[in-house]
């Protein structure tokens, strides 16, 4: 009997001093990051990027940073150098997926330079960091002096809007047609880059041309096989799609070999290919697409020379 009360005794002692543990509620995630606060987030990126203080940006572990598809340290690059921000602001903004675009421009040692943002939250905290800096005075005076396209800031009735796959599908069709495809361009298509309106502009020309393919709509230049000396377009990365906007924001690679030195346009005379294509670099392209009807309407880019074969940080190896 002594024996059994001992055991009890003991059995007791152990439960209180090794309780059962509790199960603890799962904590709740996070609010999702709508549109003002998704341009909230790129607003504090750019004022901590001229403070020279990335680290008092709320940040997830193991966050990776690039500039003009290299990957740095978090702090490194324009980050030393940035003085200001520019005029020029354009966010293109996916709740859904936790991203944000951005095109604007921001002063470096006093001197403008135009900028292409992307930002990846998770459970608000920023993970990736993707930026391309242009680094051309005129390039950026071009961009600090232009104003968003109104068509950029349209909303899609909600009853209309289409889903991310079919924005993203109709986004990749223009590297269809630069393969030599087709695409549903609208009638009023036109392309900026770097500032500058590359299709339906007639006082854009280069030197050596007997005919001006800036003057042509953006089928009608592709069409001219304008494009040729570009190889390959990888990846492919339609990151931020904005469905209230009927955006979409991508990032690509476009790799130039040189190894194409004429083209022939239908109809018209063999072209030689302009000198800068004639040896092996890569373009590094932010480009934001204005979807309406199932139809490219605006297309805006942002682009920088890099190596030839650069990869993108963001990527797996192809």
């Amino acid at each position: 009997m002594r024996t059994v009360r001992l055991l009890a005794l003991l059995l007791a002692v152990s439960a209180s001093a090794y309780p059962v543990a509790q199960t603890r509620p799962a904590a709740p995630p996070a609010p999702r990051c709508d549109r003002t606060c998704l341009e909230g987030v790129v607003d504090r990126y750019l004022d901590a990027l001229v403070a020279h203080d990335a680290f008092s940006l709320p940040l997830a572990p193991g966050v990776i940073f690039s500039e003009n598809s290299q990957r740095l340290p978090l702090g490194d690059g324009l980050w030393n150098t940035a003085t200001g921000v520019g005029d020029y602001r354009l966010y293109v903004s996916d709740p859904e997926g936790g991203q944000v675009g951005f095109f604007g421009t921001v002063l470096e040692n006093g001197e403008l330079v135009a900028l292409a943002l992307r930002l990846k939250l998770e459970d608000q905290r920023l993970a990736e960091i993707e930026t391309l800096v242009v680094r051309d005075a005129a390039a950026a005076k071009a961009v600090d002096t232009m104003e968003p396209q109104p068509a950029f800031l349209e909303a899609v009735p909600a009853v209309s809007r289409p889903t991310r796959q079919a924005l993203v599908a109709v986004a990749e069709r223009y590297f269809t047609a630069i393969d030599g495809g087709k695409a549903p361009f609208g009638p009023d298509c036109n392309r900026v880059q770097n500032g500058t309106q590359t299709t339906n502009n007639p006082s854009l020309q280069l030197p050596g041309m007997t005919w001006n393919p800036f003057s042509l709509g953006c089928q009608a230049q592709i069409d001219t096989t304008f494009f040729s000396f570009v190889d390959n377009v990888r990846p492919r990365r339609f990151a931020v799609v904005d469905r209230e906007r009927g955006l979409v924001f991508g990032l690509f690679m476009f790799h130039v070999s040189g190894v194409v030195t004429s083209y022939t346009p239908p109809g018209r005379e063999t072209m030689p290919a302009l000198p800068q294509n004639l040896s092996p670099y890569t373009i590094a392209v932010a480009e934001l697409y204005k979807i309406k009807n199932g139809q490219i309407g605006r297309i805006e880019a942002m682009q920088v020379n890099v190596p030839y074969g650069t990869p993108s940080p963001f990527a797996p190896t192809e």
